[in-house]
């Protein structure tokens, strides 16, 4: 509603004394019994004149009031009753050089009429508003479709400029509450609360209705790849070779399991840190797991995810040998997946580690083998936040390739099973004792150091692992098949 509209009204019977901006939005009405009531006329209002505050209009206080109103950006003025002086030609000055319009009557009203209708004119009526709000809930009970179509339908069943954004930018902005994220907005432009108040349930019902319509649309989405992910860590799951009747779902599922693959595997080195409780942390999880298939997905490809304890594994599929573009690619993708999460998790520390491209189901273990390497080097480097190649890794690569090997495969779990027999910690508590062990050449005061413990601790722990294991621990040869072992399990 703008000035020149109210002149236009019929029934109102106003003309114009001075002139304002024609195009200045009007929103509200308000009276003022006297001329200082001026200073709490909200903005974008038009001010009823009482016949006391009238009366006031021949005196140089109308001076003071009319600036009052400009600073308030009130952006008409009714005079109800001519002045007994009539108005000053310094009041019409005044008026015309702040910007104020000053109307009057022409025909005598009521002021109980006329203020009723203003806001008639100004906010439509009550049966008006109410018949659009209708109008908006039939609208969005309809089956919703895109969110785009939803918004826009809404907006012209309730005759208001409705828009979904990035941005509360209006009076009238209300959150899209998607999980824990809150980077959308329903917003009504143009409008008030007071001058559109069914524009306020409207607002809100839609917000909560695109949540909903969203959140079906990524269950949707996610189901397909939930499948394919479950599917995909059992097969990482897999120590050597593929069960064929896993390859046969994930041929079934459209999968490119008989192409080439390469793995990207991010670690999450603090979620503790990052969340409360184990219900936030899974879904601050899940929420991280999405950032970073889709910012990897945005450069193009076919990329799918994998789950394994505190990792997220992406895996590109490529149908076709990709040659060697593939790993740099890879790592561009990594890198810029990095960023995406860091931006809304400032406080996350991830290590990322970019296997090379094998062929097959076994090149998708062995890929997946040096994604973590890398990983496991990163960590070491503490290169936080950036992508590691297996490529770069010298020795460490090498040992990773051994370990593909079937029979190199074969020859660590046979070397490690008495201990391997011991079952969950203590098993793990016997692997990396005897890692620790070897790696300082049998020094017990430094792998004492190493674990934190008494040397004397560390003394009976070796003692009772090598009583287990089929190994001569004079024997150099034995020695150095033990500590090849060690590292690879620990790497794969």
């Amino acid at each position: 509603m703008i000035v020149s509209d109210l002149l236009q009204t019929p029934g109102l019977s106003l003309e114009r004394i001075v002139g304002g901006p024609d195009r200045s939005s009007v929103e509200s009405v308000f009276l003022a019994e006297r001329l200082f009531d001026l200073m709490d006329a909200p903005g974008r209002s038009v001010v009823v004149l009482s016949a006391d505050a009238c009366a006031g209009a021949e005196q140089y206080h109308f001076d003071m009031a009319l600036r009052m109103a400009a600073s308030r950006d009130v952006a008409a003025i009714i005079l109800t009753r001519a002045p007994v002086g009539g108005t000053t030609s310094t009041s019409l000055h005044t008026a015309r050089r702040v910007g104020v319009t000053l109307l009057r009557q022409t025909e005598p009203i009521n002021l109980a009429g006329l203020i009723v209708a203003l806001e008639a004119r100004i906010r439509g009526s009550a049966e008006l508003g109410l018949r659009r709000a209708v109008q908006a809930f039939e609208a969005m009970s309809r089956a919703p479709g895109e969110v785009g179509a939803l918004v826009s339908r809404v907006g012209a069943a309730a005759a208001a400029d409705i828009v979904l954004t990035d941005q509360p930018d209006a009076e009238l902005s209300f959150p899209v509450e998607l999980e824990a994220e809150r980077n959308a907005w329903i917003v009504v432009r143009g409008a008030t609360a007071q001058a559109r108040p069914e524009l306020a349930l409207v607002g809100k019902a839609l917000a909560d209705r695109v949540a909903v319509v969203t959140a079906a649309a990524r269950r949707a989405e996610e189901l397909p790849i939930r499948s394919r992910a479950e599917l995909l860590s059992e097969m990482l799951d897999s120590t050597s070779s593929v069960p064929s009747a896993l390859l046969r779902r994930a041929r079934a599922m459209g999968l490119p399991i008989d192409g080439w693959h390469l793995v990207t595997r991010i670690e999450h080195a603090n979620s503790e840190e990052l969340w409360e409780d184990e219900v936030r942390a899974y879904e601050g999880q899940e929420h991280i797991t999405r950032l970073l298939l889709d910012a990897v997905r945005s450069g193009g490809g076919i990329w799918h995810t994998a789950r394994a304890s505190d990792a997220v594994i992406l895996i590109r599929m490529f149908r076709k040998d990709p040659g060697p573009h593939a790993v740099p690619g890879a790592m561009k993708a990594a890198d810029r997946a990095l960023h995406v999460t860091s931006q809304q998790f400032a406080r996350a520390v991830l290590y990322c580690g970019v296997g090379t491209v094998h062929l097959g189901a076994t090149g998708l273990i062995n890929s997946a083998a040096e994604a973590r390497a890398a990983v496991a080097a990163s960590r070491a480097r503490n290169r936080p936040n950036a992508a590691t190649a297996f490529d770069s890794l010298g020795l460490r690569r090498t040992l990773i390739e051994w370990y593909g090997s079937q029979n190199a495969r074969e020859a660590v779990e046979k070397v490690l099973e008495p201990l391997d027999r011991l079952g969950g910690k203590k098993a793990e508590e016997a692997i990396k004792t005897l890692h620790a062990f070897l790696d300082v050449r049998g020094s017990l005061s430094r792998a004492a150091e190493v674990l934190h413990l008494h040397r004397n601790a560390v003394a009976y722990r070796i003692d009772r692992i090598f009583s287990q294991l089929e190994v001569d621990r004079e024997n150099p040869d034995d020695w150095l098949l033990l500590e090849l072992a060690c590292r690879a399990r620990r790497l794969g």
